[in-house]
């Protein structure tokens, strides 16, 4: 049974009342389709785009419609016109109205292009990671066979990832799309590396230490070469013995590295790729100081991708889950500046986490605000949009709205999911002019 619909004219509009525009959303100032009323002023705005009723959700609304204004009667007349406002006034208030509501529709049109140009860079961004991810297993194949020329590949893949990744401020960077075929260690790969130097940047490293940071993440698990693949593969839980080879894959990582010639700088990287801050890591249980400065950038990095993409897809967490974890219950594991500077890089919410917001509507955050990371941008879930005309609503624009609960996919009713089309991998958006604002805590 359909669900019964309730409508209202302008005239019975009323501060609390939850109401649905039946109108495209670029026709209307509004950041959403349906809201609760909550000032006099958007009742004047609403009756101003002459609708001659609209729906309203009594379920949602603190108040009743009002009664419709009965019409005038001939006795009543005189004291009205009395009573009526003066003309110019009505007149200048009008003209300030509807400015209001252009600038409102020019502030939208303006979202909708960085929407299109947003989608724009993601196909870029993901064309040249498929390539990157191709560069990433032919090194992986020639690593022993052309020892040199793979390293000098290597090298120049750094360079092409800076330059597409990090180097526009309006970049977008996602990491994306389930790859078919056993591709995850590569995916893997470019994903650490994208992080670490997003976070190198941060810190101001020159080329020279960028070229080593990206050096060691695309070879940091080559030591999983000598890891029998039941080992890797094994959903359920490691025995000892099989932890204890599995934790080899740094030792023989390290060996690897020595004996295709990389720098004992990119070799430190690789064998110490799973140590922590608190001496809870391996294979030397290092503390603190005692792990290398580049070494720890790629200790969130892995940590925080292998969270949100681990081998069994079932165990992943949302983007906010893993850095929620990282932050709150195992801070003492990482170098403190290195985990402060992804969080602001990647936001409370990163981009590609699927969001709740506090009047109930669904969304996917597209980027981060890095002065207000609690109001990010949302892609906002509506059917009786077009999904290529999707609303994109600015968070620090709505002080009532914000984000009550981040959800997992895998959660969502299938319309809203495929609305939303959240990737499978997790996507990672940063944005270079935004994070080198005044950070807000």
């Amino acid at each position: 049974m359909a669900e019964q619909e309730h409508w209202i004219t302008p005239d019975q509009l009323q501060v609390g009342i939850y109401v649905y525009l039946d109108l495209g959303w670029m026709d209307h100032p509004f950041s959403f389709n349906s809201f609760k009323i909550k000032s006099d002023d958007q009742i004047r705005t609403i009756r101003s785009l002459n609708l001659k009723r609209m729906r309203w959700d009594p379920a949602r609304s603190d108040v009743q419609p009002g009664s419709p204004a009965p019409a005038a009667t001939a006795a009543q007349a005189p004291a009205a016109a009395a009573a009526a406002p003066d003309p110019t006034e009505d007149a200048a208030a009008k003209a300030a109205e509807v400015a209001s509501i252009e600038a409102a529709r020019a502030a939208k049109q303006a979202r909708a292009e960085r929407l299109r140009q947003n989608r724009e860079q993601m196909a870029k961004v993901q064309q040249a990671f498929a390539s990157a991810s191709a560069t990433v297993r032919a090194i992986n194949k020639n690593i022993f066979a052309q020892s040199k020329q793979t390293i000098e590949q290597s090298e120049q893949l750094i360079l092409q990832m800076v330059s597409t990744f990090l180097a526009a401020p309006e970049v977008a960077i996602q990491v994306m799309t389930e790859k078919p075929g056993g591709e995850e260690i590569y995916l893997h790969a470019i994903n650490v590396t994208v992080l670490a130097m997003m976070v190198g940047r941060e810190l101001g490293l020159s080329p020279a230490e960028m070229n080593l940071l990206g050096l060691g993440c695309l070879f940091h698990d080559i030591g999983l070469t000598e890891v029998p693949s039941k080992i890797l593969l094994k959903s359920e839980p490691m025995t000892k013995a099989e932890r204890d080879f599995y934790e080899m894959h740094c030792t023989y990582g390290r060996d690897i590295a020595k004996r295709v010639g990389l720098t004992p700088a990119v070799q430190n990287i690789i064998y110490q790729h799973h140590e922590h801050q608190d001496g809870s890591g391996f294979p030397q249980h290092l503390k603190g100081e005692a792990v290398d400065p580049l070494a720890r950038i790629v200790v969130v990095a892995n940590y925080y991708d292998s969270l949100c993409n681990p081998p069994n897809a079932a165990n992943a967490l949302t983007p906010h889950e893993a850095l929620s974890l990282m932050f709150a219950q195992q801070r003492s594991r990482f170098d403190a500046k290195v985990l402060q500077i992804l969080i602001r890089c990647l936001g409370v919410f990163p981009p590609g986490t699927v969001v709740r917001l506090s009047n109930d509507i669904l969304g996917l955050v597209i980027s981060i605000n890095a002065a207000r990371p609690l109001k990010p941008n949302v892609i906002i879930y509506d059917p009786e949009v077009p999904k290529h005309e999707a609303i994109i609503v600015d968070l620090q624009e709505e002080n009532d709205i914000s984000i009550s609960q981040a959800i997992r996919p895998a959660q969502l009713p299938r319309p809203v999911f495929d609305y939303l089309s959240p990737r499978k991998r997790i996507s990672y958006y940063f944005d270079a002019d935004a994070g080198k604002q005044t950070q807000a805590a």
